[in-house]
C-alpha cells in the first residue's frame, strides 16, 4: 500500500463518520449557487484569488451559519490560459460523471485549470478549544471525493490536506505519481481523518491539470466529535486516515 496516499480501502470505515458524535461544522455545497460555466476574469499569467462572477457557479462561499465557507485561488504552473477560457469549476449539480452526490444534490468540482486551482475552507476549531493530547477519538474530519476516470498525465496532480496547528497532514497527495496507477478513479471515496490533539484545522484541496476530462469532485465535508467503534482506532492508525470506495 502506498504510504504517501495513506488510504485503506476497508469496507465499513465510512460508517464511523455517520454513527454518533456531534457535527461541529460541515458543507455539502447545498447552499452554494450553481449557475453558468465559470470564466476567470483575472490574468492567467499571474497567481491570483478567484472571485465569483454574476450568474456563474460560485468558487467562493461565505459561511452562512449553516455551511462553512471556502475561497478559491489560481496558480500559474503551466503558462497557459488558466480558467480564463471557461471551465466547469465551483459549485455544481452535474451528475453525469459521479452518478449522484453523496449528500444532497450538489457538490464542488475542480477541473481543467490549465494551471492549478486550490480551494481553501474555513478554519474549524476543536470543540475543546485548545490543543489536547487525550487518547480518545475526540474529533475528526470526514469527506467524500471522486476522481474522474480518464487518461491523467504525469504532470497532473491532486492534493487534499489539512493544516492542523501549522502541521500539514495529507489526505491524498499524488505529486510525483501517476493518478492512473493508484486505483482511486471512478468511485466516491470516503476519507476519515483523526484530528485528536489539534486545535485549529484548515482543509485545502488542489488540482493541477490541463484537460476537461480531468475532474475532482467533493461532497459531504463534515467535522465532528465522536468515538469510533471498538477496534477501529487501530485501522485509523494508517497515517490517521482511512477510506472506503463506494461505487455509484
Amino acid at each position: 500500500m502506498n504510504k504517501t496516499l495513506a488510504i485503506a480501502t476497508i469496507a465499513g470505515i465510512a460508517g464511523l463518520a455517520q454513527a454518533g458524535g456531534q457535527v461541529i461544522a460541515f458543507t455539502s455545497f447545498e447552499n452554494s449557487f450553481v449557475g453558468d460555466q465559470y470564466m476567470d476574469t483575472g490574468d492567467a499569467g499571474v497567481d491570483h484569488d478567484l472571485v465569483n462572477n454574476a450568474g456563474q457557479s460560485v468558487v467562493d462561499f461565505l459561511a452562512d451559519g449553516v455551511e462553512i465557507g471556502y475561497d478559491s485561488e489560481y496558480f500559474n504552473t503551466r503558462n497557459d490560459v488558466g480558467l480564463t477560457d471557461g471551465d466547469f469549476v465551483g459549485a455544481t449539480n452535474f451528475t453525469g460523471t459521479v452518478g449522484a452526490f453523496t449528500d444532497g444534490v450538489q457538490g464542488f468540482e475542480l477541473q481543467d485549470a490549465d494551471g492549478m486551482m486550490r480551494t481553501n475552507f474555513d478554519t474549524v476549531t476543536s470543540p475543546l478549544g485548545a490543543p489536547h493530547s487525550r487518547v480518545e477519538f475526540e474529533w475528526s474530519l470526514c469527506m467524500d471525493f471522486f476522481v474522474q476516470e480518464t487518461g491523467w498525465e504525469s504532470d497532473d496532480h491532486i492534493r487534499i490536506w489539512v493544516d492542523a496547528d501549522g502541521t500539514e497532514i495529507d489526505i491524498l497527495n499524488t505529486i510525483g505519481m501517476d493518478v492512473d496507477d493508484l486505483g482511486i478513479e471512478g468511485a466516491w471515496i470516503t476519507s476519515v481523518l483523526d484530528l485528536t490533539g489539534y486545535a485549529d484545522v484548515t482543509l485545502h484541496v488542489e488540482l493541477d491539470s490541463n484537460s476537461g476530462s480531468e475532474s475532482l469532485y467533493l461532497d459531504n465535508i463534515v467535522f465532528k466529535t465522536g468515538v469510533p467503534a471498538p477496534g477501529s482506532l487501530a485501522l485509523l492508525g494508517l497515517g490517521g486516515i482511512a477510506a472506503t470506495r463506494r461505487r455509484r
